[in-house]
């Protein structure tokens, strides 16, 4: 069986061809993590916030008043050389969001059907926990992205696949079912 046809490559992606004709986009190596960040609104309240990261896509320069169009999202990031998936996800939450937490896992999925990438998703609770000062990773992507507590619901109405995976999955796990 012969090799895929390599169409592109560069230092972190490679389009390849396969045998029947498809395409495909491989990451050189580099699965990613989504974490979703929840806090109680009120103590005895089975309400949730959840913490929505808004970020520019690199697929997406549209500009808005001289600034890049942010995308909603929880907490994502990939995996360094040599990091677990859990790893990936503690590094970056207190990164981009300055809390210092133990993950719980969510699942994983599949981030398109043309990848090879693996998305690890994880979900913290954070409630009554003071975050240290976010130290971000100094680009230029970062340095415009911003954090936002939304209700919970907030969730399906987000166009990144892990928001509404992440919804269905964490309305199980918080038994936020609505009856």
């Amino acid at each position: 069986m012969e090799a895929d046809q390599i169409i592109f490559s560069s230092q972190w992606v490679t389009v390849k061809k396969t045998q029947r004709g498809f395409y495909y986009l491989e990451r050189k190596g580099r699965d990613s993590i989504a974490v979703f960040l929840l806090r109680k609104i009120e103590a005895n309240i089975k309400e949730y916030e959840v913490l929505i990261r808004q970020q520019p896509l690199c697929i997406d320069n549209t500009e808005i008043d001289g600034m890049l169009k942010l995308f909603s999202c929880p907490i994502t990031g990939a995996l360094d050389k040599g990091e677990s998936p859990e790893q990936a996800a503690v590094r970056e939450v207190y990164e981009e969001s300055g809390f210092s937490v133990q993950v719980l896992p969510l699942g994983k999925y599949i981030v398109g059907t043309q990848t090879n990438e693996i998305c690890y998703m994880y979900y913290a609770d954070v409630t009554g926990i003071e975050p240290d000062v976010a130290q971000q990773d100094g680009s230029y992507h970062e340095s415009i992205s911003k954090n936002e507590w939304h209700p919970f619901d907030y969730l399906k109405h987000c166009d990144y696949s892990a928001c509404q995976i992440g919804y269905f999955k964490l309305q199980n796990i918080l038994d936020l079912r609505k009856i």
